[in-house]
């Protein structure tokens, strides 16, 4: 059974942190040293694994990449 095109996959909505820094056109290492500043919203571990919500990064560019305290503030509203 396939899936209608307009549905998104899991792998499409939770991205590898290679993937999440070919996304905001970053090397591995410096998301790595933006996630550990604090200036990255917040990741999820599946598995082991650390992934980042498509939606979280496409949110964050969109507000200006703010710190992830103020991403997160952002959020609530």
């Amino acid at each position: 059974m396939s899936q209608p095109e307009d549905c998104p996959t899991a792998e499409s909505l939770l991205l590898s942190r290679r993937k999440a820094a070919a996304l905001l056109d970053l090397s591995v290492a410096t998301l790595d040293r933006m996630q550990a500043a604090g200036k990255l919203p917040r990741t999820l571990s599946v598995n082991g694994a650390v992934r980042y919500r498509r939606d979280d990064l496409t949110r964050w560019v969109a507000l200006g990449c703010p710190d992830r305290q103020a991403f997160d503030a952002a959020q609530d509203v």
